[in-house]
């Protein structure tokens, strides 16, 4: 199935061993509304709540908040096995609004969890930021409570180190790994 236009100007793909990270199109806003209305999916995201708003409104405010995430070093890619048209979730590199931080992060729906596809997105993710867009380090946030992302991140690479106030929002745990750490060289 050939896909619509990537939302991202400035589309790039990424692969892992299993996985091929494209781009959001248009065509996968319908996946990403039924997973943010799965209250199971968003108990650890925002206010904990599941989408309520009409499809419509979330897809309006979902390709605002593209826009104000992506450019040509930053991305919102679908997670699709190598040769499947199944949408497993999203992945993503983009600041943190008011800090000198870069953070990866992703959202899967249920049937993709426990899979190992989050962490491999992750490392896939890692790979362009310190390979591709030399950053001296990449970091990441999860709520207090959500275990099993938390576990993602460290069988990633990433160190919990204390809190951060994200977006206002109040303090939650806050994981970081520099570029060193990663074994990249420098140049």
């Amino acid at each position: 199935m050939e896909r619509d236009v990537a939302l991202n100007a400035q589309p790039v793909m990424l692969r892992s061993e299993r996985l091929l990270l494209t781009d959001l199109t248009a065509d996968e806003l319908p996946h990403l509304y039924a997973m943010d209305r799965d209250p199971m999916v968003m108990r650890y995201i925002g206010d904990g709540k599941a989408e309520t708003r009409s499809f419509e409104e979330f897809s309006a405010f979902f390709r605002e908040r593209i826009g104000l995430w992506t450019s040509e070093r930053f991305h919102i890619w679908a997670m699709r096995e190598h040769g499947r048209d199944e949408f497993l979730g999203w992945a993503m590199l983009k600041p943190i609004r008011n800090t000198p931080h870069v953070e990866v992060g992703y959202r899967m729906p249920q049937s993709s969890w426990g899979k190992g596809y989050a962490t491999e997105a992750t490392r896939a993710i890692l790979d362009y930021a310190f390979n591709v867009l030399n950053l001296e380090e990449t970091t990441a946030v999860t709520h207090p409570e959500n275990v099993a992302s938390q576990h993602v991140l460290t069988k990633s690479g990433l160190v919990r180190d204390g809190t951060l106030n994200y977006n206002g929002g109040g303090e939650i745990p806050f994981f970081r790994i520099a570029r060193e750490r990663r074994g990249v060289q420098h140049g």
